[in-house]
């Protein structure tokens, strides 16, 4: 207990010395070991030595034998034991990003015989480990083919749906402009995803702001839950670690060159500025990829063109022996050529995307004593996005009568700095005979979000379709907040003989706010939108503060203690992202509807040919006081963070030294979910209209489809001029499912993952939960199958992520002739076609709710697989410089699986015109009924050279 004084100097010294930044996992790995005589009874007072790519590192062992290496970079690792009168013993060990390796070292009598060296070897299952995921390391993300970006690593985790399938190319960005793939993991929703670069947490809204080369990449861990209180959020949590400089000059140059222009270049190098003291490491790199297929309106296969050139490096240094010190800094420019969309976007109406960012970063590790360790870290992130649509800012859009949006599209401007500091420390004790490891940290980031958009032209937009034809008059968005993330956790890892207990805690204090903007009038119409400026909020509207327990127990069986018994709970708040610009005075573009004649059929608005006594709807302003700056949305007193209660059992079996195989079933139950239905309304405000009704063919392949759903129309007079966020009650969602992995570690010319996910997400949602009985996609008051991918999912653009099983094999073997191939093969159930009618109610506010067809999993695409090949052949040059000739094929069985169908069916109206039919369908000359949105890209060859040294 004399360590107790230590531990809360160290917390006050925390707590004065540095605020602190957002806590997620390590970026780190651990060693942890026992050093053991013959008759299995711990060594004291043994020197234990760690020799990796940089300094080595000496301590002690305690009076149990026990020694530590903490916040090691990941990468092999020589460790020795020495004592007078004792043998030496050595052991080659892997560093794990993110995971400790555990080790029991037998030191016998000193005799004749020279130092007992035992060969590397995968360390035995760490008994501390209470997390579910994946780690991939430097060899498996060089040998192992893939499409070299994060998110090829990310659809391999069991457990974890992405949006697309990378073959051959790299689709990088979204609607919205996501640096990463919509994704999500075991049901969780995809905006409480985490990526965190050297450590540090750099998504809002589980977006990734920055992008880095594969090329610079050390190791990626992906954890998907479990009860480390550092975990931030139910989502899947992404680690990036980039390579860093040794001891040994070293680096590789590569040229690789697939798909016509898809051209992926770079250098990366590091080495000693002071030998044992300073290392550098840096790299600069440019890729140009394809996206994924896409087809136009007129069925045009496309794919969008993106060029990426990114430079970055990185400083280490150990300025005294218990002294580490990280210098991090990334440059990354990307440009996006808009073409590629989906059936209701024509070229023109595609954007081009301008992305510059950086991020930068100082750490400092402190050993303060064998059993008190910290680490104190900067952090920030700046990065702009720019969109503009091929048409121009100067042509007026409009949306025809064939559903096709035309001429040019919305303008945006997006920037989203973050700042970030943070402190951690370990400390280990004894209490009798049990023995303790105290983590805590604390946290903070500042996250500052700059959103614009506008419609361009005379900013008048003109709908031809549904009839009758409505032109809406627009005014700008120009939402500007700040985010601010306060975080705190402690936790104690107690061990007695073959069972381990984690009990901790993380307390997330978060708070957003509105800051002051201002938009111009409209251009045509002042007097109707005139230009308004907003004044912020004076305090911080949403507020949060959650305490969430984390428990995790293990218990390792048998006399080898290589399986291990686990069991978790933890439960996750939701991370704040932009919910605050909900009430924010211009959340969105303002836009007036007004029925139109295109008297002169010109396709175009003109001032002249609005029907301005006919007001037929509005959004994003109060149509009775349009100069007003105040908000049209609100919050609902006492809105809380939604939390997940989660519960996993596992069984863990190191097989042999090299071969591990792990079986976990994780439960988790979701409560609190955000939801917007309209001021004042309650599920009384609403009247059964009909059910809209009708059958719809597709010509191309024959497909029926019959529907009938029931809609509703608003009955509350006037009709409320905004909605009101709040938690959705008498609502739950949950997850069930099994994820299985086995892993073989390189050794014997070979190595081998398998992974398996069998994923079953549900909704639940009662009769207190339903305002607005329209069931609109993607089935938000249907209970049952829950999909998820965003707002491209919630406007029918099939981004639904839903699959109830999935699997990866990867691996790589060197064969006869020095050849080394490499293999990675994929497949999934077919994700959701969800089929929707937009049904015109011709209520007062205007309601045409688009109403999901049947079960969100009623239809579904093929089932995808993809198989891809590498082989490789290293010719050595002298003794230090390798050329490494390469060729890869994707999606070597040549699927042409489709991944994406339209699913919008037509428009239904009671009212419409006189001799017309309630049904207007999707179909005929320039209708899109399921026409093919998306289909995987053929076999795909990409052939190159690397050049190491």
């Amino acid at each position: 207990m004399k360590f107790a004084p230590a531990c809360v100097a160290a917390v006050i010294t925390s707590l004065l010395a540095a605020p602190a930044g957002a806590q997620v996992p390590s970026p780190t790995g651990n060693v942890y070991g026992t050093a053991l005589d013959e008759q299995g009874s711990p060594i004291a007072a043994a020197t234990a030595t760690l020799a990796g790519p940089d300094a080595s590192r000496t301590t002690t062992t305690g009076t149990h034998g026990d020694f530590r290496f903490l916040a090691l970079a990941p990468g092999s690792y020589a460790l020795e034991l020495s004592r007078s009168g004792l043998r030496s013993v050595k052991r080659g060990i892997e560093v794990q990003l993110g995971r400790s390796a555990v080790v029991e070292m037998t030191m016998s009598v000193a005799g004749a015989e020279e130092a007992v060296t035992v060969r590397s070897e995968t360390p035995a299952f760490d008994t501390r480990e209470v997390v579910t995921g994946a780690v991939y390391g430097a060899q498996e993300l060089r040998d192992v083919p893939t499409v070299r970006d994060v998110g090829a690593i990310l659809r391999q985790v069991p457990g974890v749906l992405l949006d697309n399938t990378d073959t051959g190319s790299v689709e990088t960005g979204n609607a919205h402009g996501a640096a990463r793939p919509a994704f999500v993991g075991k049901g969780a929703p995809a905006n409480q995803n985490t990526f965190s670069l050297e450590g540090t947490s750099i998504s809002i809204d589980g977006l990734s702001p920055v992008l880095l080369d594969f090329d610079s990449l050390e190791s990626i861990s992906v954890w998907t839950g479990g009860s480390d209180p550092s975990l931030p959020s139910p989502g899947a949590t992404v680690n990036l670690v980039t390579k860093r400089g040794t001891n040994q000059v070293a680096g590789s140059a590569r040229a690789l060159y697939a798909d016509g222009s898809q051209w992926d270049y770079g250098l990366e190098a590091g080495g000693p500025l002071w030998k044992d003291r300073v290392w550098i490491w840096g790299a600069a790199a440019s890729n140009s990829y394809l996206g994924q297929t896409f087809f136009l309106p007129s069925g045009e296969p496309t794919r969008s063109q993106e060029t990426d050139r990114y430079f970055n490096a990185k400083l280490t240094a150990q300025p005294a022996p218990a002294n580490t010190l990280t210098l991090a800094f990334l440059d990354f420019q990307r440009s996006v050529d808009g073409r590629g969309a989906n059936p209701q976007r024509s070229e023109p109406t595609t954007q081009d995307v301008h992305w510059p960012g950086a991020s930068y970063k100082i750490e400092d590790s402190q050993v303060l004593s064998e059993k008190l360790f910290a680490t104190l870290s900067f952090a920030s992130v700046t990065v702009h996005r720019t969109a503009t649509p091929k048409g121009g800012l100067a042509e007026q859009a409009d949306f025809d009568a064939d559903y096709v949006w035309q001429h040019s599209y919305t303008s945006e401007y997006t920037e989203r700095p973050q700042r970030d500091a943070g402190i951690t420390a370990s400390a280990f004790f004894d209490t009798g005979a049990l023995r303790h490891e105290l983590k805590f940290g604390f946290g903070y980031r500042h996250a500052h979000i700059e959103s614009a958009s506008s419609w361009p032209g005379d900013a008048l937009v003109g709908y031809a379709a549904p009839q009758p034809a409505q032109a809406a008059v627009t005014r700008a968005m120009n939402a500007k907040l700040e985010d601010n993330f306060y975080d705190t956790y402690l936790s104690d890892t107690i061990q007695l003989a073959d069972l381990t207990v984690n009990l901790g805690a993380r307390f997330d204090y978060q708070q957003s706010r509105n800051l002051p903007s201002s938009v111009p009038a409209n251009p045509a119409f002042p007097e109707l939108l005139p230009a308004v400026r907003y004044g912020g909020d004076s305090g911080y509207p949403i507020t949060w503060r959650s305490v969430e327990p984390r428990i995790g127990v293990t218990w390792a069986v048998g006399a080898d203690r290589r399986t291990l018994l686990r069991a978790s709970y933890a439960r996750f708040a939701d991370e704040l992202g932009t919910d605050v610009a909900f009430v924010n005075a211009f959340p969105g573009i303002a836009q007036l509807y007004y029925n139109w004649n295109d008297a002169n059929g010109n396709g175009r608005v003109e001032p002249s040919e609005i029907n301005l006594g006919q007001l037929v709807s509005w959004s994003y302003v109060d149509p009775n006081n349009p100069g007003s700056a105040t908000p049209v949305n609100a919050l609902a007193a006492g809105l809380k963070a939604p939390t997940t209660d989660e519960f996993i059992v596992g069984i863990d079996r190191q097989i042999s030294p090299d071969l591990s195989a792990s079986l976990a079933y994780t439960y988790r139950r979701r409560q609190g979910t955000l939801f917007s239905p309209l001021i004042g309304t309650t599920r009384a405000s609403y009247a059964y209209e009909g059910n809209a009704s009708g059958t719809v063919r597709d010509p191309a392949t024959g497909f029926v489809l019959e529907f009938s759903e029931p809609y509703y129309e608003l009955t509350t007079k006037p009709v409320p001029d905004g909605s009101v966020l709040q938690n959705r009650p008498d609502t739950t969602q949950t997850y069930g499912g099994f994820q299985l992995q086995v892993l073989k570690s390189f050794s014997d010319n070979w190595m081998l993952r398998v992974a398996f996910a069998y994923n079953d997400s549900r909704q639940q949602v009662g009769a207190g939960g339903i305002i607005d009985p329209n069931n609109v996609i993607p089935g938000v008051n249907t209970s049952g199958p829950l999909v998820d991918g965003g707002i491209e999912c919630q406007q029918g653009l099939q981004d639904c992520l839903n699959a109830k099983w999935q699997f990866n094999v990867s691996g790589a073997v060197r064969l006869p002739f020095g050849i080394q191939a490499g293999v990675n093969f994929f497949g999934r159930q077919g994700f959701p076609i969800i089929y929707f009618v937009q049904a015109e109610t011709n209520d007062t506010a205007g309601s045409a709710p688009l109403l999901q067809i049947g079960s969100p999993t009623a239809y579904r695409t093929p089932n995808v697989y993809q198989l891809d090949l590498q082989l490789t052949r290293d010719f050595l040059f002298g003794s230090r410089v390798t050329v490494t000739p390469s060729i890869a094929c994707f999606n070597l069985i040549g699927s042409r699986t489709v991944l994406a169908r339209d699913g919008f069916v037509g428009d239904y109206d009671l009212m419409n015109l006189p001799n017309s039919p309630a049904f207007n369908p999707n179909t005929g000359e320039g209708g899109s009924f399921n026409a093919v949105i998306e289909a995987m890209s053929g076999r795909t060859i990409r052939g190159g050279v690397r050049i190491s040294f």
